[in-house]
């Protein structure tokens, strides 16, 4: 549940990311040819409040991309505490459930193996010393 949860929100955020792209590469197309219409049109003097409306136009060009990184930041932030979150219900749902099972727990296994690995050191250690 909570792959399937992180997976249609990493497909969302694709989809915000491309959206992203798309507007920036339109935008950027729309921006030159507004240039280019602009210099046949206008004269001399006014190539310089073009030049300085191209100038605005890239300002908020770049401060639209920075509101679309953080919240594609925030979007990320968000998903990571929805599936922690999500993680956390199952593991609480669960518990009782395996509880129930009468299963070994992780720790209870690797006390067993740590408890396992002596044993065979000390065999080890006995067959060494009658081998001598």
């Amino acid at each position: 549940m909570a792959d399937t949860k992180s997976d249609g929100l990493r497909a969302r955020l694709q989809q915000v990311q491309s959206t992203i792209q798309r507007a920036q590469k339109e935008g950027e197309r729309l921006v030159g040819r507004f240039r280019k219409d602009a210099r046949e049109l206008l004269g001399k003097d006014r190539e310089k409040a073009v030049r300085d409306l191209f100038a605005q136009a890239q300002k908020l060009r770049a401060d639209i991309q920075r509101r679309a990184e953080r919240a594609v930041k925030d979007i990320e932030e968000r998903g990571q505490k929805i599936v922690s979150a999500l993680e956390k219900q199952a593991e609480r749902g669960l518990e009782p459930l395996v509880r129930s099972l009468n299963l070994p727990t992780r720790d209870e296994i690797e006390k067993l193996k740590k408890r396992i690995a002596h044993v065979e050191k000390r065999l080890e250690e006995i067959a060494g010393s009658k081998a001598a």
